[in-house]
Protein backbone atom coordinates (compact mmCIF):
# COMPACT_ATOMS: atom_id res chain seq x y z
CA UNK A 1 0.00 0.00 0.00
CA UNK A 2 1.16 3.44 -1.06
CA UNK A 3 1.57 6.26 1.12
CA UNK A 4 -1.33 8.14 -1.15
CA UNK A 5 -3.27 4.92 -0.40
CA UNK A 6 -2.60 5.18 3.65
CA UNK A 7 -3.87 8.90 3.42
CA UNK A 8 -6.97 8.23 1.49
CA UNK A 9 -8.07 5.43 3.72
CA UNK A 10 -7.26 7.97 6.70
CA UNK A 11 -9.27 10.33 5.43
CA UNK A 12 -12.55 7.67 4.27
CA UNK A 13 -12.36 7.00 7.73
CA UNK A 14 -12.10 10.05 9.53
CA UNK A 15 -12.87 12.65 7.03
CA UNK A 16 -15.90 13.56 4.72
CA UNK A 17 -17.23 13.57 1.00
CA UNK A 18 -15.78 17.02 -0.93
CA UNK A 19 -16.88 17.61 -4.57
CA UNK A 20 -14.55 19.34 -6.65
CA UNK A 21 -15.76 21.10 -9.64
CA UNK A 22 -13.40 22.11 -12.07
CA UNK A 23 -14.22 24.83 -14.61
CA UNK A 24 -14.77 24.21 -18.52
CA UNK A 25 -11.23 25.41 -20.39
CA UNK A 26 -11.50 27.56 -23.12
CA UNK A 27 -10.62 26.48 -26.15
CA UNK A 28 -6.65 26.74 -27.13
CA UNK A 29 -5.50 27.80 -30.84
CA UNK A 30 -3.36 25.72 -32.93
CA UNK A 31 -0.24 28.48 -33.74
CA UNK A 32 0.23 27.18 -37.20
CA UNK A 33 -3.36 27.35 -38.54
CA UNK A 34 -4.46 29.20 -36.20
CA UNK A 35 -7.70 27.38 -35.58
CA UNK A 36 -9.37 27.04 -32.09
CA UNK A 37 -9.19 23.72 -30.90
CA UNK A 38 -12.41 21.91 -28.83
CA UNK A 39 -12.91 23.00 -25.26
CA UNK A 40 -12.87 21.03 -22.42
CA UNK A 41 -15.93 20.18 -20.69
CA UNK A 42 -15.89 20.92 -16.68
CA UNK A 43 -15.64 18.16 -14.61
CA UNK A 44 -16.52 17.20 -10.82
CA UNK A 45 -14.39 14.99 -8.92
CA UNK A 46 -15.80 13.00 -5.73
CA UNK A 47 -13.01 12.94 -2.81
CA UNK A 48 -12.81 12.67 0.58
CA UNK A 49 -11.01 15.40 3.01
CA UNK A 50 -11.14 16.53 6.49
CA UNK A 51 -11.41 21.10 6.65
CA UNK A 52 -10.44 22.56 9.78
CA UNK A 53 -9.72 26.26 10.62
CA UNK A 54 -7.35 28.03 10.51
CA UNK A 55 -5.23 29.01 13.76
CA UNK A 56 -5.34 32.95 14.58
CA UNK A 57 -1.80 33.41 14.29
CA UNK A 58 -2.05 32.05 10.49
CA UNK A 59 -4.89 34.50 9.57
CA UNK A 60 -3.18 38.00 8.26
CA UNK A 61 -6.64 39.46 6.81
CA UNK A 62 -4.88 39.67 3.23
CA UNK A 63 -3.78 36.37 2.25
CA UNK A 64 -5.42 34.33 4.56
CA UNK A 65 -9.08 35.47 5.63
CA UNK A 66 -10.77 35.23 9.17
CA UNK A 67 -13.31 32.67 7.43
CA UNK A 68 -11.05 30.57 5.24
CA UNK A 69 -10.62 27.37 5.57
CA UNK A 70 -7.76 24.48 5.41
CA UNK A 71 -8.72 20.97 3.18
CA UNK A 72 -6.46 18.75 3.46
CA UNK A 73 -8.02 16.50 0.76
CA UNK A 74 -6.98 12.71 -1.15
CA UNK A 75 -4.87 12.34 -3.86
CA UNK A 76 -7.47 12.85 -7.19
CA UNK A 77 -6.56 12.48 -10.77
CA UNK A 78 -6.20 16.54 -11.49
CA UNK A 79 -4.48 18.90 -8.88
CA UNK A 80 -6.96 21.25 -7.88
CA UNK A 81 -5.78 24.79 -8.56
CA UNK A 82 -7.15 28.70 -8.17
CA UNK A 83 -10.41 28.89 -10.36
CA UNK A 84 -11.64 25.11 -9.26
CA UNK A 85 -14.61 24.99 -6.62
CA UNK A 86 -15.15 22.89 -3.43
CA UNK A 87 -18.27 22.06 -1.67
CA UNK A 88 -18.70 21.05 1.56
CA UNK A 89 -21.68 20.30 3.17
CA UNK A 90 -23.63 22.06 0.81
CA UNK A 91 -21.67 25.17 1.19
CA UNK A 92 -19.29 25.83 -1.88
CA UNK A 93 -15.90 27.44 -1.51
CA UNK A 94 -13.64 28.51 -3.83
CA UNK A 95 -10.16 27.48 -4.18
CA UNK A 96 -7.51 30.32 -3.78
CA UNK A 97 -4.19 27.82 -3.01
CA UNK A 98 -3.04 24.33 -3.31
CA UNK A 99 0.15 22.53 -2.10
CA UNK A 100 0.82 19.20 -3.06
CA UNK A 101 2.53 17.33 -0.08
CA UNK A 102 5.02 15.24 -1.62
CA UNK A 103 6.86 11.72 -0.83
CA UNK A 104 10.03 10.82 -2.95
CA UNK A 105 9.08 13.00 -6.03
CA UNK A 106 5.07 11.93 -6.02
CA UNK A 107 2.28 13.67 -4.89
CA UNK A 108 0.84 12.14 -1.80
CA UNK A 109 -2.05 14.41 -0.62
CA UNK A 110 -2.87 18.27 -1.18
CA UNK A 111 -3.80 21.23 1.21
CA UNK A 112 -6.19 23.66 -0.67
CA UNK A 113 -6.74 27.21 0.90
CA UNK A 114 -10.86 27.60 0.63
CA UNK A 115 -12.99 30.70 0.67
CA UNK A 116 -16.40 30.95 0.55
CA UNK A 117 -18.45 31.99 -2.23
Amino acid sequence: MSLADTASALLEKNGEPVVIDFPPTTPAYDPITGAAQSPVAGASITANGYPSAYQNREIDGTVIQANDIRLILELIATKPDRGAHATIDGTKYRIMNTQAIRKAGADVLYICQLRAN
